[in-house]
């Protein structure tokens, strides 16, 4: 007898149904190892954009419209913070500021100008459209003693705008520069600053190179120093010529007034 096709087609249909509710059922009911994750992912997520520190690495698209305000407080918050210094003018979105916070915010920026430029030091860092008439000629007279500083170490003739010297500073800038040239001449062992007291301190020295984003100091006498890694956030911003005290495990920079630990390896 032949077959029936519709029964041989019942038959081989009939166990199809529930194999496939079974899968389903497996899919749908197992623990998915990925919502585990994301659930972790989207905490880490929260975590960051509520700081406000990082507005970049805050995926908003992952928050509720009650954290997107609350992110958007502490961004706004942690932004005028990074203004209110006045020191990073390219880091503060101005956008996030009110108008009476701008205000503020341009006073820092003002003061902060003020105070790098009267250090006479960074001539380029000075932006002199933002000081007043009277602003101008105190930091005219402060880049005047810091030039006659540099020039009176004898140490950096290239340096040294002699145009802005007296004629008594020229006279002991070029003592200072036979000097040095006289000491350089010299052993190494001879070299150095001299012992202050008691105190095992030595004076006398200055900064010849930086190197290495502040890990590695070099003094005018040759030594090389490795500054621990907690202080190479001071060492970094260190310029050559600073003078250098050098006291056992410690170099005090007196220009700046900052210590920072180091470890002389050679």
């Amino acid at each position: 007898m032949r077959p029936d096709p519709r029964r041989h087609t019942w038959r081989w249909t009939r166990p199809a149904l529930p194999s496939l509710l079974w899968v389903f059922i497996l899919f749908t009911s197992a623990p998915d190892p990925a919502n585990g994750q994301s659930d972790l992912l989207r905490a880490q997520n929260l975590a960051t954009c509520l700081s406000g520190k990082f507005p970049s690495l805050c995926k908003h698209e992952w928050l509720t419209a009650e954290d997107l305000r609350k992110a958007d407080t502490a961004e706004r918050e942690e932004n005028l913070k990074v203004c209110l210094t006045g020191k990073f003018p390219a880091l503060c979105r101005r956008e996030k500021l009110s108008p009476q916070q701008a205000e503020r915010v341009l006073a820092a920026e003002r003061e902060e100008n003020r105070r790098v430029c009267l250090t006479g030091r960074y001539k380029v860092l000075c932006k002199r459209n933002l000081l007043t008439e009277a602003e101008r000629k105190e930091v005219l007279v402060a880049e005047r003693r810091e030039n006659a500083r540099v020039c009176l170490t004898g140490s950096y003739p290239l340096l040294c705008d002699k145009s802005l010297l007296t004629q008594e500073e020229l006279l002991q800038t070029a003592a200072a520069e036979r000097r040095v040239a006289e000491d350089r001449s010299k052993p190494a062992g001879r070299r150095g600053g001299s012992r202050t007291g008691s105190s095992g301190c030595e004076a006398g020295h200055w900064i010849e190179s930086v190197a290495a984003d502040g890990q590695i100091i070099k003094l005018e006498d040759g030594s090389i120093w490795e500054v621990d890694a907690a202080d190479r956030i001071d060492s970094a911003l260190w310029l050559p010529i600073s003078d250098i005290v050098v006291c056992d495990d410690k170099l005090v920079n007196t220009d700046d007034s900052e210590t920072v630990s180091a470890r002389r390896i050679r």
